[in-house]
């Protein structure tokens, strides 16, 4: 009910709809069946968005951008979950209908990231309260229902230093705070609307949008960064290293293994909180290509949807098309989503040409002479 509160207090009147949305897919996820549930709750969750969004072409105000960002972490949730569902039905329910989890554990079930080791069916309850748990429900991260599920019956939340990693996480804060301010106020945004930018130098007009995506990134590791504080604080997201988690799935190898853990065993276990990572802010201001810079932004979000769209499209051709265009309506209907983000493909084409040639080995063009 928190999360409701919270809805509540942040958008007002406009909290209608991600409640509305969120009720209606969880009834869509337990009315369908199991087989389609996952493709019925997709569309509907999407089509609900494309309506918040165009609210003022059916005579309805719109919602506030906190208001979207609320509704899109819904979206994520409801479809994540409805897809979860499904998928540990296609993996354990079809696939071994004659043989119980345990059984296939003893035979010696390899646990890979993409492997559901047992029935995810959770009740019209459960759903609600992942839906509108308050934890990430603002800015996120995304995490799986999974996550959500082990929080409440797994011992790990009791025993990892949760005060010790929210300082840490929380230090960084002030640095980003500051640079935003600092970078805002030498390179204002409204700057560039002006006549005197107009007048600047054709050098100058390029290079200013770099130090206005500098100021926009400190803002974007301040929030993400006091999100991911709300996670470390409550101990959600916290699992053994041993798991060898990994941002929005959480541990990718000897889950069994950890949900058997002893309360002894979990006391002195070592815990991480890379499950609920979204941003590795060093990686994202090192890396020197798109591609590794997509590894390193927004994690938790990209996981979602490989998870959904890239690993469960049916045409191979275009699993990375789907998932990019995917991304890009869920952000919004600017045309600078579409650029940033559907162009990647075409623009890691041109950067693997310019790696072979000029930074692999630093060889030039003598590779191609050879």
């Amino acid at each position: 009910m928190l999360g409701i509160l919270l809805i509540a207090i942040v958008s007002g009147c406009s909290a209608i709809h991600p409640i509305l949305s969120a009720l209606l897919g969880i009834i869509l996820i337990k009315v369908a069946t199991v087989r389609y549930c996952h493709i019925i709750t997709f569309f509907f969750m999407f089509g609900y968005l494309f309506f918040f969004r165009l609210a003022d072409k059916f005579g309805l105000p719109l919602s506030s951008g906190q208001t979207n960002l609320i509704e899109m972490i819904i979206v994520l949730r409801v479809v994540g979950v409805a897809f979860e569902i499904n998928g540990s039905w296609l993996a354990v329910g079809e696939g071994k209908k004659n043989e119980n989890v345990n059984k296939s554990e003893s035979k010696g079930v390899k646990e890979r990231d993409d492997d559901f080791l047992e029935i995810i069916n959770p009740s019209f309850v459960d759903l609600f309260h992942y839906s509108f748990n308050y934890i990430g429900l603002l800015t996120g991260p995304y995490y799986r229902y999974r996550t959500f599920d082990d929080y409440f019956h797994l011992p790990f939340s009791k025993y990892v230093d949760c005060t010790g990693f929210t300082i840490n996480t929380l230090t960084k804060v002030p640095v980003y705070v500051s640079l935003y301010l600092a970078l805002s106020n030498v390179w204002p945004l409204e700057y560039i609307l002006s006549e005197d930018h107009n007048n600047r130098s054709f050098l100058y007009r390029m290079l200013y949008p770099w130090a206005l995506f500098a100021a926009f990134r400190q803002r974007i590791y301040s929030g993400m960064t006091l999100a991911e504080s709300v996670c470390t604080s409550t101990g959600l997201g916290a699992y053994p290293v041993e798991g060898r988690n990994r941002t929005g799935h959480g541990p990718t190898v000897r889950y069994l293994k950890l949900k058997q853990m002893s309360e002894e065993e979990a006391k002195v276990s070592l815990y991480d909180f890379n499950t609920v990572e979204s941003m590795e802010v060093w990686g994202c201001e090192t890396v020197v290509t798109l591609r590794d810079s997509m590894k390193v932004w927004n994690k938790a979000v990209q996981y979602w949807v490989a998870m959904v769209v890239y690993k469960r499209f049916p045409v191979k051709p275009l699993k990375i098309h789907a998932a990019l265009f995917v991304s890009v309506i869920w952000h919004g209907f600017h045309a600078g989503y579409f650029f940033c983000i559907y162009f990647c493909p075409f623009y890691l084409m041109a950067e693997d040409i310019y790696y072979k040639l000029y930074y692999k080995n630093a060889t030039g063009m003598v590779s191609m002479t050879n």
